[in-house]
């Protein structure tokens, strides 16, 4: 006898997510437990998944910037509790990614739009747009100057070098 299970809709879950008391996911969980050094092996058998369920977060969490989570709810918790960080912080990223501030209120409403935001998948207009020659130039100087100052030169062999660049 064959069982056969209903179609689900592209997208739909079969089986709902369990969450622990805190209302964490056992992916959220899997994920913190990554950041503070733990193995797939470990976090199996900690959390309750599968080794191969484990294995899975574990690509998909190489994958994120690192402890995402934990900066995604600081963040988040900052934003509610204070109006005014909220308003500072929509007005910096508005001229930081040249977008206009409802673009950016817009974007930070939809429900992944921080996680997004986090994880570097908005666009930025300054990369996207093109470079002068000067531009670039001075961004090399710039690399050139903070390898050099971290090297311990001297300021003043700092500009000679430079001077010594440009003829």
């Amino acid at each position: 006898m064959r069982i056969v299970l209903p179609k689900l809709r592209k997208g739909s879950r079969r089986y709902p997510i369990k969450r622990d008391e805190h209302g964490r996911s056992a992916r959220q969980r899997t994920f913190e437990s990554f950041d503070d050094g733990k193995r797939p092996g470990e976090v199996a058998r900690m959390v309750g998944v599968s080794p191969r369920t484990a294995c899975r977060y574990y690509a998909d969490w190489k994958k994120l910037p690192q402890n995402l989570e934990l900066h995604y709810r600081m963040i988040k918790t900052a934003r509610k509790s204070n109006r005014e960080f909220s308003k500072e912080t929509i007005e910096s990223l508005s001229a930081y990614l040249e977008m206009s501030e409802e673009e950016v209120k817009e974007r930070l409403e939809k429900p992944w739009g921080l996680k997004q935001l986090l994880m570097g998948k908005w666009p930025n207009h300054r990369q996207e747009r093109e470079q002068s020659e000067a531009e670039l130039r001075l961004r090399a100087a710039l690399r050139f100057i903070n390898f050099m100052q971290s090297g311990g030169v001297p300021p003043e062999k700092i500009v000679d070098q430079l001077l010594k660049m440009k003829t």
